[in-house]
């Protein structure tokens, strides 16, 4: 075991993408890999000659999340000749219900085409098929760790990211605790800024939501406009647990639009009243978001909740986006205000 142990050491760099499961995954990523002995070469945030590289590569039915995936890997390429592996796990299925997106399940045999891609370090998460631990073992072996080791690596990686998420349901924004991870340091939450008048649910895959280069920074805007922001991963573990029954015939195949639609359940019934407005950022070309999209939008008429959907890709202006959140502010507010001294006068009329 001697040269399998020696292979294991610092001294094998492992390139990791900053885009797409990135912003979901990447504390569990980092923990595991830590814990296997690996050197992480992180992408930088992305940028507007990212996104041009990427977009170059890629083809014109794919969404701008996968587009910048393309341009961060060969970013990494780029930067770091010495990679001896790029990390492109390969998600089919995190729980037995449901799928990810097929883009997500092809994503290690498609970054294969790019130039000068080193060795693929794959990591697949399938638990139709096989445990994640399983996955761990497999991903260890390729570093030339023991079961056991690799095993442990799992635990402490997943106790990590439990800490994670946690710290998230506390109230912590994502792109905040992210840089924690990164820089190793401990999760405290940053200091409280003064809340907004009004407080919105922002929907949208993680990549979405937390890429601040490609949402042109959204949710600063909705700060800067007095709005506090909320998002899935700051809700309670409990809202998720339950599946979503759409209607008798239908029930929803995708991971992650089962979130935004459990999320959207909670806020029509019982948290109906903790917000006032919801506004769904989704990618151009994302069929699964624009189905569920139509969906929402027919609930939030129903109960009479503000929303907004705001399709994104690499040909977003900033003047136009920010024209439609004034917008949206300015109408959620006035609905907020309206709707306040109805109940006033309902309670004058009562006495």
């Amino acid at each position: 075991m001697e040269p399998r142990e020696e292979l294991s050491s610092k001294n094998i760099k492992v390139g990791i993408p900053r885009a797409l499961h990135f912003y979901r995954y990447y504390p569990f990523w980092k923990k595991l890999l830590d814990e296997l002995r690996v050197q992480i070469v992180l992408s930088p945030p992305t940028n507007k000659k990212i996104v041009e590289e990427g977009v170059t590569h890629g083809f014109g039915e794919l969404c701008i999340p996968v587009k910048i995936y393309y341009g961060q890997v060969l970013k990494l390429i780029r930067e770091h000749p010495d990679l001896d592996y790029v990390f492109v796990p390969r998600y089919v299925a995190e729980v037995k219900e449901s799928y990810f997106c097929p883009k997500f399940l092809s994503l290690p045999d498609i970054i294969k085409i790019l130039p000068a891609v080193p060795k693929i370090l794959n990591f697949e998460v399938n638990v139709k098929e096989f445990p994640i631990a399983t996955s761990a073992i497999e991903l260890g072996k390729e570093l030339g760790r023991t079961q056991n080791q690799s095993l442990n690596a799992y635990r402490e990686a997943q106790k990590y990211f439990d800490a994670y998420h946690k710290f998230l349901r506390d109230g912590a924004p994502v792109n905040h605790a992210l840089r924690l991870v990164e820089n190793n340091r401990p999760f405290t939450l940053p200091k409280r800024k003064k809340k907004g008048d009004l407080k919105f649910l922002l929907l949208g895959h993680a990549y979405n939501i937390f890429d601040t280069f490609i949402n042109l920074d959204f949710q600063k805007k909705l700060v800067d406009q007095g709005v506090e922001v909320l998002t899935i991963e700051n809700l309670p573990e409990s809202i998720f647990k339950a599946p979503v029954i759409i209607s008798k015939r239908l029930r929803n195949y995708w991971k992650h639009e089962e979130e935004i639609m459990a999320a959207i359940r909670y806020f029509l019934t019982k948290g109906r009243k903790e917000i006032d407005g919801v506004i769904f950022l989704i990618s151009f070309a994302c069929g699964p978001d624009s189905l569920i999209s139509e969906l929402i939008m027919r609930d939030m008429k129903v109960v009479g909740l503000p929303f907004l959907e705001i399709t994104m890709d690499e040909h977003s202006g900033e003047a136009g986006m920010i024209t439609r959140i004034e917008a949206f502010v300015e109408m959620a507010r006035r609905k907020k205000k309206k709707l306040a001294i109805d109940s006033k006068n309902k309670e004058t009329i009562k006495a």
